[in-house]
């Protein structure tokens, strides 16, 4: 298996300090105004999805043209503030989520190739240990962790061996 490396990332310092700083901006100015909510909250909420909108704002519309239809529990304004929090939210989520699926895409492929390298270098030592190659045996074990079920055959073998 040949390394890949389709990825290089290569951020000078002083750009990666700018970008820092706007993030910190971003979390300090727009962080307060939102919220947070488990995952269990998050199960249990409607949720207005792309299929929802048109209805949503449908009745919305509706609503403010006839207020005689509203019922005495539903408050008109706080339904126009929560579709003004959608507008703000949508428009914010559309001029950042391309940066942040490029973000997730990028980690991903790094942590692919890295991942990668990770694996010849074991496939490496295994093959050290195997020659008695100082060390080798050490760091095996320790990387042997990582896949509990090729631990197991590991000490199988060994004590088979030792027999």
């Amino acid at each position: 298996m040949t390394q890949q490396n389709d990825f290089q990332l290569d951020i000078p310092e002083a750009d990666l300090k700018t970008i820092k700083e706007a993030a910190l901006t971003l979390n300090n100015t727009l962080g307060p105004h939102l919220i947070s909510i488990s995952n269990a909250a998050r199960r249990e909420l409607p949720k207005m999805g792309p299929r929802s909108i048109d209805f949503v704002e449908k009745a919305q519309e509706y609503s403010a043209k006839y207020p005689n239809l509203i019922p005495a529990f539903l408050s008109q304004t706080l339904f126009d503030n929560d579709m003004k929090a959608v507008s703000i939210l949508r428009d914010l989520q559309r001029t950042m989520r391309p940066l942040a699926d490029s973000i997730d895409d990028s980690l991903l492929l790094a942590g692919s190739e890295a991942y990668q390298a990770a694996l010849i270098f074991y496939r490496s030592v295994k093959m050290a240990a195997d020659q008695d190659e100082l060390g080798a045996k050490t760091v095996r074990d320790d990387l042997a962790t990582r896949f509990p079920s090729s631990r197991r055959s590991l000490e199988t073998e060994e004590t088979e061996a030792d027999q």
